[in-house]
């Protein structure tokens, strides 16, 4: 069903509100403007990726808060080319949507790259771009402590689409890992979204460990920095108290003794209930 120019905005408008909930214990939190039709109006000359374009004044543009999946240097084979496969589809349907089109871009700062971090908001068309793409399951949430603007109605969004295994939920590589070694062997590098039960919790050296196996040398583990706590804690999540809990956690897959990932925001990391 196709809506006019005014109920479009109105709709989306009133659906983005709608979703900007954080992932715990239903706790409310003020956001800013994420996809608007305030936004300062563009054009976009090409799309690179799934998740970066050039504008026609030469700007680069990146969306803030979602990207598109790409392997990590270890990838195999097959990752790679499940990679470029969904690489390839998240490109067209970007493409799809913003070529062509008067948009309203609100920026949210600059990678090191010089890239601009922002929304898209298709005025005409009524939507906001990096919502619709990750509700479609082209893109993964993956927020920043410089860049948090938006990530939790984002997460609204991804969470319909991995239950409705759409785009890249459907697949192998991109889809929930689980918080096993052999499951997350050959895969450093990636970010990745994984999903496992906390067996203990330590401390050391100034950082908190969420451990999800028993042998602490080899099993998937999570860092986080101890001066961070409480504001996790300020979102709903009390690491020291993690233990038994089902977690789902995204970032970086590093290699410390074991499988790693650092947990930089509150929005990595959520309670699953099942």
């Amino acid at each position: 069903m196709s809506l006019g120019a005014s109920d479009g905005r109105a709709a989306i408008a009133a659906t983005t509100a709608a979703m900007i909930v954080v992932a715990f214990a239903g706790a409310v939190r003020a956001e800013p403007a994420c996809g608007t039709a305030g936004g300062e109006p563009v054009w976009v000359e090409r799309v690179v990726r799934g998740d970066e374009m050039v504008l026609v004044d030469g700007r680069r543009l990146r969306f803030a808060t979602a990207e598109a999946p790409r392997p990590g240097l270890a990838a195999g084979e097959a990752v790679r080319r499940e990679a470029e496969a969904a690489g390839r589809a998240a490109r067209e349907a970007l493409a799809d949507l913003v070529e062509g089109r008067e948009l309203a871009f609100t920026e949210a700062g600059l990678d090191r790259h010089g890239r601009r971090l922002g929304h898209l908001y298709d005025i005409d068309g009524g939507q906001w771009i990096e919502a619709r793409l990750v509700a479609a399951g082209h893109l993964r949430v993956f927020p920043t402590r410089e860049v948090r603007d938006c990530a939790a109605a984002l997460l609204v969004a991804e969470g319909e689409a991995r239950a409705a295994r759409r785009g890249i939920w459907a697949t192998a590589s991109f889809a929930v890992v689980p918080a096993r070694a052999a499951d997350l062997a050959g895969r450093l590098g990636e970010r990745l979204v994984v999903e496992g039960r906390v067996t203990s919790v330590g401390r050391s050296s100034g950082r908190v460990w969420l451990n999800f196996g028993d042998d602490f040398r080899r099993d998937f583990a999570v860092v986080m920095d101890d001066k961070d706590l409480d504001r996790f804690r300020a979102a709903g999540f009390d690491a020291p108290a993690a233990r038994g809990r089902l977690l789902r956690v995204r970032g970086v897959l590093v290699h410390r003794g074991g499988p790693r990932m650092v947990l930089d925001v509150p929005e990595d990391v959520e309670h699953v209930t099942r």
